[in-house]
């Protein structure tokens, strides 16, 4: 069973690695939160993309390193039990985390990310069902792009923890914030770990541009959509306090978006030295820091 539910994560890790990457826009709506617009919006998986081998293909074709410090600490697990949307967030963070440690070869520390989240589960109340999945209903599947999030509602569905749709709503969206805090926040270290470097090789420079692209496709329009729906849930998540972060960042990711023809192509020197890419890193770690130190 362990195995099994190992290899559950890595394929939730897929897909939250891979998710809130859609291009249309989401549009405003009035009165309640509609969680099915937000599952189309905020949940796409590329269809093209269906398996995890695919995901380190795309680490190291942009010969992403490994760095143990960009992940959180799994014996911290226990401090995020304060409320159900603190820990959904960090379950979110250390399901991301499994899937890069796998890539670093890091198989200790694997699984101690993974016990994080299992822990995390159990207390939100989906650890039933969290590695029920068996290899033979994975094997062959192909990942839709709703795939994650309408698994994990499903479960916080059959949870017993939960008595309103509304519960289930704000928790699920903590959820997807701390996958994609901790997907950008690893993608844009790594970018700017690149940057720093004193001397660049032609592949050197090739590796910026491709994150720099992958990087700011994760921002926009992913962060206006979480930024949407934490206005509209902000009394139900006022315990995690990234609103007016996530603000500042989607008002940022919108231009940012806008200079990515240009800057992707710009010379390196000119990509290191823009204050809203740099501005851009300053805003998700602070995102992260809220998320991860808040049960210290």
């Amino acid at each position: 069973m362990k195995y099994l539910n190992y290899t559950l994560v890595l394929i939730l890790a897929l897909a939250l690695f891979t998710s809130c990457g859609n291009k249309t826009k989401k549009e405003e709506t009035s009165g309640t939160f509609d969680l099915q617009d937000y599952i189309k919006t905020a949940e796409t998986i590329d269809p093209s993309l269906n398996s995890v081998e695919q995901v380190f293909d795309i680490l190291a074709m942009v010969n992403a390193e490994y760095y143990d410090m960009l992940t959180n600490d799994p014996y911290s697990a226990h401090a995020y039990k304060s409320s159900y949307p603190m820990a959904a967030a960090n379950l979110g963070i250390y399901v991301t985390d499994v899937l890069y440690h796998f890539y670093g070869e890091a198989t200790e520390t694997m699984y101690l990310a993974f016990s994080a989240a299992q822990e995390l589960a159990m207390h939100i109340g989906v650890e039933s069902e969290f590695g029920a999945w068996t290899i033979e209903k994975l094997e062959g599947s192909t990942l839709h792009r709703d795939t994650i999030t309408m698994l994990f509602n499903s479960l916080l569905t059959d949870s017993e923890n939960y008595s309103s749709e509304q519960e289930r709503v704000f928790v699920h969206t903590a959820f997807l914030t701390g996958s994609f805090v901790e997907k950008v926040y690893i993608t844009g270290s790594l970018l700017d770990e690149k940057i720093q470097m004193e001397e660049k090789s032609e592949e050197d420079e090739g590796d910026i541009r491709e994150l720099l692209v992958i990087y700011l496709n994760q921002l926009n329009p992913s962060t206006g959509v979480l930024y949407d729906a934490y206005v509209k849930q902000q009394d139900q998540l006022k315990e995690i306090e990234v609103l007016s972060t996530f603000e500042q960042l989607k008002a940022l990711s919108e231009h940012l978006i806008e200079l990515k023809p240009t800057l992707a192509v710009a010379p390196i020197e000119e990509i290191g030295a823009n204050e809203e890419l740099k501005k851009s890193f300053q805003l998700i770690e602070n995102l992260r820091n809220t998320l991860v130190e808040s049960g210290e």
